[in-house]
């Protein structure tokens, strides 16, 4: 998050009555220098919180992580998530946030992808049980499958079928799947859970280097290449959740939710040809040149994607929850800050 979304996330749980929930509270968070890594460590510090900021460097680096920012009440340390992480005194809220969410690594760390998100998830609902803590369980609209859905918006409690053998399937679907079953499991013997399923979130500071088609739009109008879309573009479609507001949601559900997964994301669903018109549109007034978009055959690598995505946040909304940022004003806070950061 830049430092004006930060701003803005801090004056809606204000307006929402959440900000005291997490003044001085003690937070573990792992994968804390990823994109909601950070996003999350810089609201707890601004909230007032202590944050343990666990990643492991050497891989957070490789991923095309930032250095560790130096913030208030923060602590960060270096340790490899699936190993137990040993720590004195109380703790409120612990975030398994590690995880490698970028389609490149799928194929090649297909054993590293999974080990992050199970035996992350596991060693931190064990930290979380022995402390007293709540977690925030961070988990993913892939858990909904690719059973088409017709016009249907997705709704918690309607999963849909998950591939073991497909390469998307082994490394990010089905271990977060786990991560859930391992969470009901703790829930089911008194440990505190909230579970948000996140729907393509987006925004600074999203590594240019993770092939997700946010972070590979923006690469393109930052270098003035034109915007490749793979075949007609009708299909799939995503529906695009700014930070600031996956942030926002996240924090309601952690103050006010039942339990339950709630579904964290905007509704409104977008084509990739959609998406692309708007960067080029977008990206032509912050960048000043003309930008074009091109239809091009999916690379031989290219990871099976689910056909359509769109959630259905009504038991969001009934926490408080509205999505502000929409998504042509959220490509161009995302491209405002990529000019300079992507260079």
């Amino acid at each position: 998050m830049t430092n004006s979304d930060l701003a803005e996330v801090l004056e809606r749980l204000r307006a929402l009555g959440v900000d005291r929930t997490f003044a001085g509270k003690r937070v573990v968070c792992t994968g804390a220098r990823g994109f909601l890594g950070q996003a999350f460590t810089r609201t707890f510090s601004a909230l007032g919180a202590e944050v343990i900021a666990i990643d492991r460097y050497a891989l957070a680096q490789e991923m095309g992580a930032a250095p560790p920012a130096e913030l208030p009440g923060v602590e960060n340390v270096d340790h490899d998530v699936t190993k137990p992480f040993p720590l004195w005194g109380r703790v409120d809220y612990v975030l398994p946030l590690a995880a490698i969410a970028s389609p490149v690594h799928y194929a090649k760390r297909s054993l590293v992808c999974h080990d992050v998100i199970v035996q992350g998830t596991r060693n931190m609902l064990e930290l979380a049980g022995a402390k007293g803590a709540t977690m925030l369980l961070p988990s993913t609209s892939e858990l909904y499958g690719d059973s088409g859905w017709g016009g249907s918006a997705m709704r918690e409690e309607n999963l849909g079928p998950l591939d073991p053998w497909d390469v998307r399937g082994r490394a990010y679907d089905v271990p977060k799947l786990c991560a859930e079953a391992l969470a009901a499991i703790f829930a089911a013997a008194g440990v505190k859970i909230q579970t948000v399923r996140y729907f393509n979130v987006y925004g600074p500071p999203m590594s240019r280097h993770d092939y997700r088609v946010m972070s590979r739009f923006a690469a393109a109008v930052v270098d003035g290449l034109p915007l490749q879309v793979h075949g007609f573009g009708d299909y799939p479609t995503r529906s695009f959740c700014y930070v600031t507001d996956a942030i926002v949601g996240s924090f309601l559900v952690l103050a006010r939710g039942d339990g339950r997964p709630y579904n964290v994301g905007n509704p409104d669903e977008s084509s990739m040809r959609r998406l692309a018109s708007l960067f080029a549109e977008v990206g032509e007034e912050i960048a000043g040149r003309a930008l074009t978009v091109e239809h091009v055959e999916p690379p031989a690598a290219y990871v099976k994607q689910p056909r359509r995505r769109r959630p259905d946040i009504t038991r969001l909304l009934g926490l408080g929850f509205e999505p502000r940022v929409g998504l042509r004003v959220g490509i161009g806070r995302l491209l405002s800050w990529a000019v300079e950061a992507y260079k």
